[in-house]
């Protein structure tokens, strides 16, 4: 325990002794010290429902951590990472190496640790509605309870003897607690001082003096140890973009075949000769690449139930249909590629890890693609399943956390004016956005923290992208017209819009205090990682095609990437110019933001991705590394797949790189376009570029949020202040 844990319990025996001294008394008039009697919540992420959920996190962390007694390591977050999800094999040096040396988990440990957890959360992933449970039905070791995900009436606690008391102590001790508030009724129970007392319920108010229960346990030999039991209940939220979202890590991949080949091109489907030889299904051959080098419309094809059945479903019939979505990736939210990798959960997780005596709720709305405008203030396109919602759009993720933290209707408006544009024009106007807020009273509690990732779409970043990854125009424009974006631009027209996000990071700030009281020192905003090096700190582009050899159209340029690498330079520096810059020369004048938002901006952790870009190949092993960078495939006579079998992908054992490449993305997430035919050529360029290609791999946001949880815990180790004292102009 820290200094602060310390002081805590002897404010909690002041407490105990003021409260009333004498129910404390034992039969020799002793009062042990706080100290004496352990206590921890039970099941403390509320996201998870069952506490089996949170043990695979918690078993992690203390395999991480080592001795206890030591200072909390700088990167446990990482090292919990690794712990749950470097594959469980003997020689992981190469995916086939891997398989081939197999332990017990290793398809468990290949898939990641959120795939286990996925069905186990308080987000409702399979409603046409997706949110956050209102009520969540939570489990505990002595039942289930519906619980308020928002504001928790109680929490349940688990309480022990200190070991060094018990020794040489036998027999039962009696336990008595009563609710801290006034009126409260006292409970007693009779049991075995070595076992754990559970305490279901102990009361929890926003009002400190009115939450928890003070407990006594007597001993055999009279003694009584006394202890307040108050669990600090925190509630952070995460708004943003792709980099907060998990954009390229889904909860649980996409398995691929070890034999079959999925051909994207719709004219086989009138091949005889095709489909003739696929009729035996057993182990067919491929003839459609060329004697040289490979058919590029030619990958590999996901893993699904026809193959498990060991049938055929005819390719383009609706059972192939059937079967190939049934087989793709799995999201918490598809609509926003959103995941339990992005970092937000992890620091949120890691905030119950380290401190016991807490609760956390977290609610993400991060969405991939989002940006100010279209996202955080206004309804925006979904990166998948737009068939699934009502009227195909993605709620604001603002209007979405004032529906989840409002008792009643919002009746309080205001109006932002946002500069607004159509990215790939020049055309710039501003435009007000009315919003309607939720009332201070009616709120259900205070935010602790927010996290944030945003600006870079503001931008243009995946435009930017493309602009690096791409030839020319023609290369992605029907990848584009697929994606409903203005999808390749270069630095130029994004330093216009990088003109105007101050006016955007303002409107910001004042609906966060507006709508939801929050004080900019309780924005956690991360900047973004460079992307562009490679293991030696060189800019990318000396091997063009590294890891995405997917698409024929893909190479790295690096001329286009260094005029990407300076604006991107210049995105990050201002960034923190509009945070606080305001006196730094190299600031531009009049910023909307004035002397800054406020909100606290995480740079430390850039310095980590300096040598671990998109093309970085392990140092210690480049041209082994560099292989396995390349996209799976039959060559044409039949042998297996070539560099590895896809079905052995480890898409979260630990690699150099620390950005999905598109090879990557097309083998973690596989996302093909609605609405197109599934063999359409088009699909394997959208899969691998939409899939979440050039967005941090898990371990990166694990890395992350490492640098992140340190601000959080400066913030959470203050009270938050009242509702009413950061209130805006909202009317």
């Amino acid at each position: 325990m820290g200094r602060q844990a310390t002081a805590a319990r002897a404010k909690s025996l002041l407490a105990i002794l003021v409260f009333g001294a004498s129910l404390f008394l034992g039969a020799a008039g002793e009062i042990a010290s706080a100290a004496d009697l352990i206590w921890e919540v039970e099941n403390p992420f509320r996201f998870f429902k069952p506490s089996r959920s949170f043990a695979v996190h918690e078993a992690a962390f203390h395999a991480a951590r080592g001795d206890p007694s030591r200072p909390l390591p700088p990167d446990i977050i990482w090292r919990t990472e690794r712990a749950l999800n470097d594959p469980d094999c003997k020689d992981s040096s190469t995916p086939d190496r891997c398989a081939a040396t197999a332990g017990k988990r290793y398809q468990q440990s290949r898939l990641g640790w959120a795939a286990q957890t996925l069905g186990e959360t308080c987000y409702e992933s399979s409603a046409s509605l997706r949110r956050y449970s209102p009520t969540c039905e939570r489990k505990y070791t002595w039942g289930t309870v519906r619980e308020d995900y928002v504001l928790p009436d109680a929490h349940t606690v688990l309480i022990r003897i200190a070991p060094e008391l018990l020794a040489n102590l036998a027999g039962d001790c009696a336990w008595t607690w009563q609710p801290r508030r006034a009126g409260g009724k006292s409970e007693s129970k009779r049991i075995p001082c070595k076992d754990k007392l559970t305490i279901a319920r102990v009361p929890f108010a926003l009002d400190q003096k009115s939450s928890g229960v003070a407990v006594t346990a007597k001993l055999p030999d009279g003694r009584e140890l006394a202890e307040q039991v108050v669990v600090e209940d925190l509630f952070i939220v995460a708004l943003g973009d792709s980099f907060a979202s998990g954009e390229s890590n889904p909860d649980r991949p996409v398995q691929f075949s070890p034999a079959r080949e999925m051909v994207y091109d719709p004219i086989v489907l009138t091949a005889q000769v095709y489909l003739k030889e696929r009729a035996a299904a057993k182990m067919p051959s491929f003839g459609l690449a060329s004697n040289d080098e490979p058919n590029p419309k030619v990958l590999p094809r996901r893993f699904m139930d026809d193959e498990a059945s060991e049938r055929f479903y005819k390719l383009g019939s609706p059972e192939f249909t059937a079967a190939f979505e049934k087989a793709a990736a799995r999201w918490l939210s598809r609509d926003c590629h959103r995941s339990q990798y992005g970092y937000p959960f992890r620091v949120a997780i890691e905030l119950a890890l380290e401190n016991r005596h807490r609760s956390v709720s977290l609610a993400s709305f991060a969405c991939s693609g989002a940006d100010i405008a279209e996202g955080l203030f206004v309804d925006m396109d979904p990166r998948e399943g737009a068939s699934e919602i009502p009227g195909g759009k993605v709620r604001a993720q603002l209007d979405q956390l004032s529906d989840l933290l409002c008792r009643g209707p919002r009746s309080h408006n205001a109006s932002y004016t946002l500069p607004i544009y159509t990215h790939g024009s020049a055309h710039i106007s501003e435009q007000r956005i009315s919003k309607s807020w939720c009332p201070p009273q009616l709120r259900k509690r205070p935010i602790d923290v927010v996290l944030m990732s945003i600006g870079g779409n503001d931008v243009g970043f995946g435009a930017l992208a493309a602009f690096s990854l791409t030839e020319s125009l023609g290369d992605l424009a029907p990848i584009a017209a697929l994606a409903g974006r203005g999808a390749r631009y270069g630095p130029q027209l994004a330093r216009a819009y990088l003109g105007v996000l101050d006016q955007r990071m303002k409107a910001v700030k004042d609906a966060l205090r507006d709508g939801f009281g929050v004080a900019p020192e309780r924005v956690v905003q991360s900047s973004y990682e460079p992307i562009q090096y490679d293991e030696t700190g060189a800019l990318c582009g000396s091997q063009p095609t590294l890891g995405m050899d997917v698409h024929p159209g893909l190479q790295l340029n690096r001329q286009r990437l260094h005029e990407t690498a300076d604006f991107l330079v210049e995105l990050l520096a201002r960034l923190e110019c509009i945070s606080g810059g305001k006196s730094n020369a190299k600031c531009p004048a009049g910023l909307a933001t004035g002397a800054g938002t406020g909100f606290r901006l995480v740079t430390d952790h850039i310095p980590e991705f300096g040598k671990r870009g998109l093309c970085a190949r392990d140092p210690k092993r480049a041209l082994a590394d560099g292989i396995a960078m390349r996209m799976p495939r039959k060559p044409a006579n039949g042998d297996p797949f070539q560099p590895y079998s896809p079905a052995a992908t480890l898409p979260y054992a630990h690699h150099w790189r620390l950005f999905r490449t598109p090879n990557d993305a097309f083998l973690t997430a596989n996302t093909h376009r609605e609405g197109t035919p599934i063999i359409d050529i088009l699909q394997p360029a959208y899969a691998a570029l939409y899939s979440g290609a050039i967005h941090p791999t898990a371990e990166a946001h694990a890395i992350v949020a490492d640098h992140v949880v340190r601000h959080v815990r400066a913030i959470v180790d203050k009270p938050p202040a009242k509702q009413d004292v950061v209130e805006g102009n909202a009317q």
